[in-house]
């Protein structure tokens, strides 16, 4: 299930989120970002992106359960909304119907909290969203407890940031016995690039 939450409130809500804003007068971006105790780059074995984002989904989802974490909260780090763009290839449409399916209507840029049995099913349309560029902002999640922070960029890793030592050692522990995997050299780089998108 997907719950929708203002903008503003989920900004006075959880204060981890980063944030974005083009500053005219400077002609600059100026960007938020919170201060994090630890970073990593994770994957998961894949043949093609499409099983690569169905893989991720239930990986993240696992991992919800693992910490008991409910639910994630997903919010895009400039005021764009969630459909502010217009992308023709098949798989992003689909992730725009699936956002409309859910009453996520063309201006509605606040954030979405997620249920953990939705997480596979959300992440797969969120990672078409960003690997088309259908979705401008970067959304990152957190979970209630703000004990961590991640996105999931247009090459489909997981940009994961522990928040405090105690999570971060719980989180070693939990990648050790899952199917994420590190990135090598700690660099996103296409390991689909041979899977061509158009339209």
């Amino acid at each position: 299930m997907l719950i929708k939450i203002n903008r503003t409130d989920c900004l006075n809500a959880f204060a981890v989120f980063p944030l974005r804003n083009y500053n005219y007068e400077k002609e600059e971006e100026e960007i938020y970002y919170p201060a994090v105790f630890k970073s990593y780059l994770l994957t998961v074995s894949s043949r093609s992106f499409r099983s690569h984002v169905m893989a991720m989904g239930k990986q993240l989802a696992k991992m919800t359960e693992f910490f008991n974490i409910d639910s994630l909260i997903f919010l895009g780090d400039t005021d764009r909304p969630w459909q502010y763009r217009n992308i023709e290839y098949k798989a992003a449409r689909e992730a725009k119907l699936y956002l409309t399916s859910n009453k996520i209507g063309k201006k509605f840029n606040g954030a979405l909290q997620v249920d953990r049995t939705a997480l596979p099913v959300f992440i797969r349309h969120l990672s078409w969203l960003t690997r088309c560029n259908a979705a401008l902002p970067y959304i990152h999640f957190t979970d209630a407890e703000q004990q961590l922070l991640g996105h999931i960029c247009q090459y489909g890793n997981l940009h994961f940031h522990s928040l405090d030592e105690k999570m971060d050692s719980a989180l070693q522990a939990y990648i050790a016995q899952s199917r994420f995997i590190y990135v090598a050299d700690n660099k996103c780089h296409n390991q689909f690039s041979n899977n061509s998108i158009t339209g």
